[in-house]
């Protein structure tokens, strides 16, 4: 699904095309921006192009949108943002699915460690995943197949898209459709050797806040709820505002937003599921 990116997407369909698959492929998107010049760049590569209004967006829906135009048995979600590392990353992601090992397969995220061109600027707690350090997600995890599935880097079989889909959310579709597989008994890894570079940038306190306040939202519509319980136990992490001091003190923080990143999560989370009707 794309809406007007910028020169990433260049770097994302020439990765693709450079790809060594076993299998055929075909390329599926949802358009729901506002231009023709992403279009444009689009057309060569693309199998069938949806065109939606930015009005009409929702992410769960278009992403059934988008599976329900594919015509193959296998499915992959990719956010053109997410950059393939290697040329067998295509393969090596439904390799345990075309070989009956699993029903989903979960590709790594790379966070780029030093500057990436590709990525000028990102936000500093996405390394080594901490930005996704708060309980709800722990809980969820735990209570459905011990993994966390994200549509940023993810493959599996067609049917079990077609036994439950994505849902009618907001945000955190990707919840919505493990939920549903995990409760139908589809088996879910993680290959690692599978994965991506994939970076955002909060450069505001506003802009972190939105981020991470839809994703509360979004978890509400999965029908988890971030209680108070768990808010005081996140926002009181002393190990993890010590770490942040730590790498202030060592001139890594470039932003307010990461400098009260342990903050903004746990409030913008609690506000998002307990308040905000929709996203922003």
């Amino acid at each position: 699904m794309v809406r007007d990116s910028g020169p990433i997407l260049d770097e994302f369909l020439k990765r693709l095309r450079g790809q060594k698959s076993k299998l055929p492929y075909e390329l599926v998107v949802l358009y729901y921006g506002h231009g023709s010049e992403t279009l444009k760049r689009l057309k060569p590569f693309s199998s069938k192009i949806i065109q939606i209004s930015p009005e009409d967006f929702i992410i769960g829906k278009s992403r059934d949108l988008v599976c329900k135009n594919t015509s193959g048995k296998y499915i992959v979600t990719v956010s053109v943002d997410a950059l393939p590392t290697n040329k067998l990353w295509l393969n090596e992601l439904i390799e345990p699915i075309v070989t009956g090992r699993a029903d989903i397969v979960q590709g790594g995220q790379l966070c780029p460690k030093h500057k990436d061109h590709n990525y000028p600027d990102f936000f500093y707690w996405e390394r080594d995943y901490i930005f996704f350090y708060s309980s709800e997600g722990k809980r969820f995890i735990n209570q459905y197949g011990n993994i966390g599935l994200s549509c940023v880097n993810m493959a599996f079989r067609k049917e079990v898209w077609e036994k439950g889909g994505f849902g009618n959310v907001s945000y955190c579709e990707d919840k919505f459709f493990q939920k549903h597989a995990y409760k139908a008994g589809y088996v879910s890894i993680f290959n690692k050797r599978a994965s991506t570079l994939h970076a955002h940038s909060y450069p505001t306190v506003k802009s972190l806040f939105k981020r991470i306040s839809n994703e509360g939202l979004g978890w509400k519509q999965v029908g988890e709820k971030y209680e108070i319980v768990l808010f005081l136990k996140d926002i009181f992490r002393v190990d993890l505002h010590l770490l942040a001091l730590k790498t202030l003190l060592k001139n890594e923080l470039k932003y307010r937003s990461e400098i009260l990143f342990f903050f903004i999560r746990p409030i913008a989370l609690y506000w998002g599921n307990n308040f905000a009707k929709n996203i922003y």
